[in-house]
């Protein structure tokens, strides 16, 4: 007899036992009704995504700088063949490509971190449907997909909307290709899988840290075979790479060799205070944990205020909240298993490394997609359980009010958005900006056109002076020296005959005082001892002025 009619009474009451705890079960309904809808909400997401990239979309590039500096980056190897070492070279890499076809095009580099975001939509997609349950996968892609703290990397060429679709891409991988084999796994799989990794690390290098958590899920789960096939892979690729950039670039260094020196010191632009201690560490995570958990993970959904203040109740509570989500779903789920495991030590390298004074959002930005959807499940296992059954209510109103606050937040900036971008598109570039940067722009592009080529210009934002001067720039991000001699050895050893002083705010949001005077102080120990050999050239403005000056030798 045929399995499946062997007992159809059995069958009969299983399916009417299921069917009644179908109605009674919220959770249950939720699934299945965004499970039958998934495909629809995915092309609703995407589409979503896609209409408000445009509409948050920002032509220019950032104040900060790292952004310009990739496309700098790109450039200088289209150019100079000069291999982008600093940070992750993976990026830069692939905007060389772009670079040589467009020129520099911002408006083209920009649109790419679009196509990413989509990318990485799609795939997140892939790898938690049917995995994981169906209400949990797809709120979260409805959430993402209208954020805008997410979707404002989709205008901008800093590396995260890049990262998040090889993030994307590979919890896809990992997840068909290795956890949904069980022991039928090919050799070809591992080597692909270790490639992924080494793809991820040279994109960031906090990347590399996804080695480790593969490592350890591996062995936890003793597949030891597989653990060994992927670092030996991980390694092959590794080294393949640092003998192309010795051999055909002349490239001595390791990508997060320059990095490494700089995180392990107490300050990061004064290598005189010395290393960090392990309490200096324990300070970090502390400290980091404050300012990406309590500040900026409650922001990007508009949970909280966008204001600079921490919480360390807010900090603990969601330790505690993964805690129990870990706890949870670690040996009911495999691939939320490996999700906890993949947020423990990216977001744990990410706080003992980095220096609590950067403070940048976008560090524990990408991140965000695979918290959401780690503590909901957490929160919707929890339901399951008879003693906390209200959740099975008060879980559906949380995800409901978190995408009506995080489309609130985002249909805001849209707003706020609308008369930049209106400008930007027919050809007003200064629109917006304070009187600082545009004169400083100014500046830039009038030295650019007006110094020879054949010489130097220094400047404090050298990636940005490039995007409108078209041309390279020295670098003065710090003052190495109080002594006037190796400060103009410095200048003349790299060529440096001009140099632009900028009165760039300390502040970008109001005028004071108080401005970034890098350049200035090194005019000034420059002119103890040699006034003669600065010269006034140009001044643009006459509020918050730009200054060029001439270094006679």
């Amino acid at each position: 007899m045929n399995k499946k009619n062997k007992n159809p009474q059995i069958t009969h009451l299983d399916k009417k036992e299921k069917s009644t705890k179908e109605k009674k079960d919220l959770l249950d309904r939720l699934d299945n009704f965004f499970q039958s809808k998934s495909k629809i909400l995915l092309w609703i997401s995407l589409v979503a995504s896609l209409l408000l990239s445009f509409l948050l979309f920002n032509v220019r590039v950032s104040e900060g700088g790292d952004d310009s500096a990739y496309i700098l980056r790109a450039f200088e190897f289209i150019k100079e063949l000069k291999f982008p070492s600093f940070q992750g070279p993976l990026y830069p890499l692939v905007l060389s490509f772009f670079v040589w076809i467009f020129g520099i095009n911002v408006f083209v580099l920009k649109f790419l971190s679009i196509i990413f975001i989509l990318i990485h939509l799609y795939f997140f997609y892939k790898a938690f449907n049917n995995r994981i349950p169906s209400f949990i996968s797809t709120s979260t892609l409805l959430i993402i997909a209208c954020n805008a703290a997410l979707l404002y990397y989709a205008s901008q060429t800093y590396n995260e909307a890049f990262f998040l679709m090889l993030q994307a891409l590979f919890f896809y991988f990992f997840f068909r290709y290795i956890l949904d084999q069980n022991e039928n796994i090919s050799i070809k799989n591992y080597i692909i899988l270790g490639l992924l990794v080494f793809l991820i690390g040279i994109t960031k290098t906090i990347g590399f840290s996804v080695l480790i958590v593969v490592l350890i899920f591996l062995l936890v789960y003793k597949n030891w075979k597989g653990a060994i096939i992927t670092l030996v892979s991980f390694i092959g690729f590794y080294l393949i790479l640092e003998i192309i950039k010795r051999s055909f670039f002349g490239e001595q260094a390791a990508q997060f060799n320059s990095q490494l020196s700089t995180l392990l010191q107490v300050d990061p632009y004064d290598a005189s205070k010395g290393l960090e201690n392990f309490k200096g560490y324990i300070n970090r995570f502390w400290g980091n944990s404050n300012l990406y958990l309590s500040k900026h993970l409650y922001n990007f959904l508009g949970l909280k205020s966008d204001i600079v203040k921490t919480s360390a109740f807010i900090t603990i509570s969601t330790y505690v909240l993964f805690l129990v989500s870990f706890i949870v779903t670690f040996r009911k789920n495999k691939y939320l298993a490996f999700t906890g495991i993949y947020l423990i030590t990216m977001c744990g390298a990410t706080f003992i490394t980095l220096q609590t004074r950067w403070d940048q959002e976008r560090l524990i930005l990408v991140y965000l997609p695979l918290i959401l959807i780690f503590i909901f499940s957490g929160l919707y296992f929890l339901a399951k359980q008879k003693m906390f059954k209200t959740l099975q209510i008060i879980l559906p109103l949380l995800i409901l009010i978190i995408f009506l606050t995080n489309l609130k937040v985002t249909l805001k900036k849209v707003k706020e958005n609308d008369d930049l971008l209106m400008n930007s598109l027919s050809g007003n570039k200064f629109y917006g900006m304070t009187p600082d940067w545009i004169n400083y722009i100014k500046m830039s592009e009038w030295a650019a056109e007006n110094v020879p080529d054949s010489v130097n210009i220094a400047c404090r934002k050298p990636s940005i002076s490039f995007i409108y001067g078209k041309r390279n720039f020295y670098g003065v991000y710090r003052i190495p020296s109080t002594d006037p001699d190796t400060l103009l050895n410095i200048l003349k050893t790299n060529k440096v005959h001009y140099f632009i002083m900028g009165s760039l705010r300390r502040n970008p949001k109001q005028k004071t005082e108080h401005t970034i005077n890098t350049e200035q102080r090194y005019l000034y120990y420059l002119s103890q001892k040699y006034p003669q050999k600065i010269k006034l050239v140009h001044t643009i403005g006459v509020d918050e002025s730009a200054y060029l000056f001439e270094i006679i030798y």
